[in-house]
């Protein structure tokens, strides 16, 4: 079995935010988003418990892929008609192009 150990700068830290900008599909580090996220960084966020910020919600992500050094997270959003139906979303890194 594989372990993933913390470093010394993960002390203390309960999660990593990754903020969604309504405009495109990629993955930000901070509020005002305007700082890509890289494939790398996505990745060890997605391991060591990411939380993906969208306006006023909050999403816990479901899956990571990586392919062509482009990580694609994964994550359940909640259809505002039927509050029963997930509804899958996408974020990229920034090594993504449309």
């Amino acid at each position: 079995m594989y372990a993933i150990y913390e470093h010394a700068d993960d002390l203390h830290v309960v999660a990593r935010l990754v903020y969604v900008k309504s405009t495109d599909s990629y993955a930000y580090s901070d509020a005002d988003k305007t700082a890509k996220i890289d494939a790398e960084t996505l990745i060890d966020a997605f391991k060591k418990g990411a939380l993906v910020v969208d306006g006023d919600n909050l999403y816990k992500p479901i899956s990571l892929l990586v392919s062509n050094g482009v990580a694609t997270m994964i994550y359940a959003t909640v259809d505002a008609n039927t509050a029963t139906t997930a509804v899958l979303a996408v974020l990229h890194s920034e090594e993504y192009d449309f």
